[in-house]
């Protein structure tokens, strides 16, 4: 392979990008992602969200469509490494073949019927699982987090030090509603939610519809 044929090829596949900050969030998506996207990219952001961090990882999130109960989106993980250059124009290395990646999300729509910005939670198996039956469990959650008598539940402490929590509801509300829920999962039977290392909910999707809160151990993602 010749020298031009390898610097083509190369730079099909490394972008050097300017500070993503300074570009307009569907600017820098029609840049980095090309023809990949189905919807326009609306927002950007940064995990960890201190961008002198070494490798940080730039998050481009599409606009959100309404697929029922839920709003549906997909966020474009992508991994930057700095050039070494000082440029305002070449600040950062996208590896096109495997830096970029994508998940899909749901979140609940807003009272008016739009679409939010933020609360969304990562899926699994959106294709199988019915939209409708996770942002339904989704939903559940929330009013539960909200006060709703009606939600019939249980708490589960799996490890002494959460019994207290477990114990009283208001407390174990205001605890829950402190943390961001990150994954989502379900089947035919029921909903499972990630709400971090410590703590997941399950609701089930047939009568009385229980939602099952469950404290534990931290455990790896």
């Amino acid at each position: 392979m010749n020298l031009a044929v390898s610097s083509a090829i190369l730079s099909a596949v490394l972008l050097a990008i300017p500070e993503p900050s300074s570009v307009p969030a569907n600017e820098l998506g029609e840049l980095i992602l090309e023809e990949r996207s189905s919807q326009p990219i609306v927002s950007l952001a940064f995990w960890p969200p201190d961008i002198h961090r070494r490798d940080p990882v730039l998050l481009l999130n599409e606009q959100a469509t309404r697929q029922g109960l839920p709003c549906l989106r997909t966020q474009w993980r992508i991994r930057l490494k700095r050039t070494g250059e000082t440029t305002d124009t070449k600040g950062w290395w996208v590896d096109r073949a495997r830096g970029v990646h994508s998940r899909r999300q749901i979140a609940l729509a807003d009272p008016s019927g739009d679409c939010p910005s933020k609360g969304y939670v990562k899926i699994s198996g959106y294709r199988s699982i019915d939209l409708d039956r996770a942002g339904w469990g989704l939903a559940r959650y929330r009013a539960f987090l909200k006060g709703n008598e009606e939600i019939n539940y249980r708490c589960v402490a799996e490890d002494q030090p959460f019994l207290e929590v477990c114990s009283n509801v208001e407390g174990l509300r205001e605890w829950l509603g402190q943390k961001t829920p990150t994954y989502l999962w379900g089947n035919d039977q029921r909903v499972w939610l990630r709400i971090d290392s410590t703590s997941d909910a399950e609701i089930s999707l047939a009568s009385p519809y229980r939602l099952t809160i469950k404290l534990h151990r931290p455990v790896p993602f």
